[in-house]
């Protein structure tokens, strides 16, 4: 059986982002994130937090607010991008990306809370 959301319940808005490096005047390296669908654009997704015996396998393998996102396909999508959820400052990193049964309908992506170096 194929994962996949009824429209009804691609509620939660997300902007997912690619990082882009250029340099600054002096040379070094600048990053900095666009949106992948163009300013501004959002997307709708399922987003499902862990619950549940979930929540012990993450702890286990040290996640941070992992979630699971069910969301329309897209090629623009890739485990180097970041999502942020609408109203949310704080990112997420994408752990891994399901383009379900291969079919280029649906693409269920695994993400965590990205963790800030200090």
């Amino acid at each position: 059986m194929a994962k996949k959301a009824n429209p009804g319940e691609l509620r939660t808005a997300v902007y997912v982002e690619k990082c882009i490096e250029t340099q600054d005047p002096d040379g070094y390296p600048v990053r900095t994130w666009v949106n992948v669908f163009g300013e501004g654009q959002r997307r709708h997704c399922k987003w499902v937090n862990v619950h549940g015996t979930e929540t012990y396998e993450a702890m286990r393998l040290g996640l941070k607010e992992p979630a699971t996102l069910t969301m329309r396909y897209s090629p623009l999508i890739t485990p180097q991008c970041r999502i942020i959820k609408a109203g949310d400052p704080e990112p997420y990193e994408i752990i891994s990306i399901d383009d379900v049964e291969n079919r280029h309908r649906w693409l269920e992506i695994k993400v965590q809370r990205t963790v800030s170096a200090r």
